[in-house]
């Protein structure tokens, strides 16, 4: 029984691995365990592995040489395409203005852009806003550097692809990130009035709504007749969600301005609202500042 299990093992081990070119060498005890014509047919599977390795080995060396000779061709042609391809490239380079020194620093701006868009992802919406005048100054950099000479070198047209996708989303993420309200800043320069300045097309495109910005700087702007150059005024965006009162308002007054329904008789909905620090709707304070609800 032990003799048709150790043969059975064999034929099992010997068979693939004859199909596979390869034989599994059997130990002294398990070569004993053979009959005579099992030992010849072994023997014979030996001699034939022996046979085609030493084929196998003649081939490999044979195109080992061949592969050389190859080799070598193909290290020529190389060597002839690199330098055509050296010349075209410095061709390039100086057509464009580009010295070796500037190549270099080419990618050293990349990363520079790259590392502050990275910085910036990594930012809460909140913090993405207040970082808005950075990304603002960034991307006019980099809009300014994408229309140099260098943003034309063929090495790095994909990697300034690349970084327009970038900051196309970081352009969107900034958007998302927008507060309801929030305001920006401008700086007053010489000829300037606040309804001039209302007019602008980046401001509200309409002298009317000078008032806004009027009663958003209230505590440097005395008389709005009268603004000086470079004066850094808050220009208001969006609807506030609260108001600090000044000196000769009202709770109808208040509920009057644009910004905060553009109706007076929606004064009760700030009193509701604040009824915790409006004892009488008619007696306000300057200073004191309330809800404005918004639905």
């Amino acid at each position: 029984m032990k003799k048709i299990t150790l043969i059975s093992l064999v034929l099992l081990i010997v068979i693939p691995v004859l199909l596979q070119s390869r034989v599994v060498y059997l130990t002294e005890e398990e070569y004993k365990e053979l009959k005579k014509d099992e030992r010849l047919h072994y023997w014979e599977t030996l001699e034939n592995e022996l046979a085609n390795n030493q084929k196998r080995k003649a081939d490999a060396i044979a195109n080992a040489e061949a592969y050389e000779i190859r080799i070598e061709e193909l290290k020529k042609e190389l060597a002839t395409v690199n330098g055509e391809y050296d010349m075209v490239h410095q061709q390039i380079l100086d057509k464009l203005g580009v010295s070796k020194d500037e190549f270099a620093m080419i990618q050293d701006k990349i990363d520079y852009f790259n590392n502050k868009i990275d910085n910036w992802n990594n930012l809460s919406d909140k913090e993405l806003w207040k970082a808005k005048k950075s990304i603002h100054e960034m991307i006019a950099e980099y809009n300014e550097y994408r229309q140099t000479n260098y943003a034309k070198v063929p090495d790095f047209l994909q990697d300034f692809s690349d970084l327009d996708n970038r900051i196309a989303n970081l352009e969107a993420s900034l958007d998302a990130a927008k507060p309801k309200y929030y305001e920006d800043t401008y700086t007053v320069v010489k000829g300037d009035w606040l309804s001039k300045i209302s007019g602008y097309s980046f401001i509200y495109n309409d002298v009317s709504k000078w008032p806004i910005i009027y009663r958003a700087n209230r505590d440097i702007i005395k008389d709005p007749n009268l603004i000086y150059p470079n004066q850094v005024i808050k220009i208001p965006r969006g609807l506030p969600n609260e108001w600090k009162v000044y000196k000769g308002e009202c709770l109808w007054r208040i509920a009057s301005y644009p910004e905060v329904y553009g109706n007076a008789v929606k004064w009760p909905v700030i009193y509701r609202a604040n009824k915790d620090k409006i004892k009488d709707p008619d007696l306000i304070y300057p200073n004191q500042v309330f809800e404005i609800p918004r639905d």
